[in-house]
């Protein structure tokens, strides 16, 4: 489990956001299956930055080497990471504080 303390104005946004990510993991998925790059950059790379804005620092880490992985046609880092980064999302948890 992995907790993250988000700031209370954001609960609203946070539920939405979160199911957002979990759909953009998808659509990587897809685009890394049809070796699709500059696809998986265009979402890693806005992942990266929503996830900072809202205090998940873990999910811009991760999606930082996935973007960085696309740019180099890297395949196997994404394929690696891609999981990584959906299994924290189904396990994180938020503390509203």
């Amino acid at each position: 489990e992995e907790l993250v303390h988000i700031d209370p104005s954001f609960e609203p946004l946070v539920p939405k956001f979160l199911m957002n990510r979990k759909k953009e993991v998808v659509t990587m998925q897809k685009a890394l299956a049809t070796q699709d790059f500059e696809t998986v950059r265009n979402v890693a790379h806005g992942m990266k930055g929503a996830g900072g804005s809202y205090g998940f620092d873990r999910i811009s880490a991760i999606a930082d080497v996935i973007e960085q992985a696309a740019k180099a046609g890297d395949a196997s880092t994404i394929a690696h990471n891609l999981p990584m980064l959906g299994s924290y999302l189904d396990r994180v948890t938020v503390v509203y504080e």
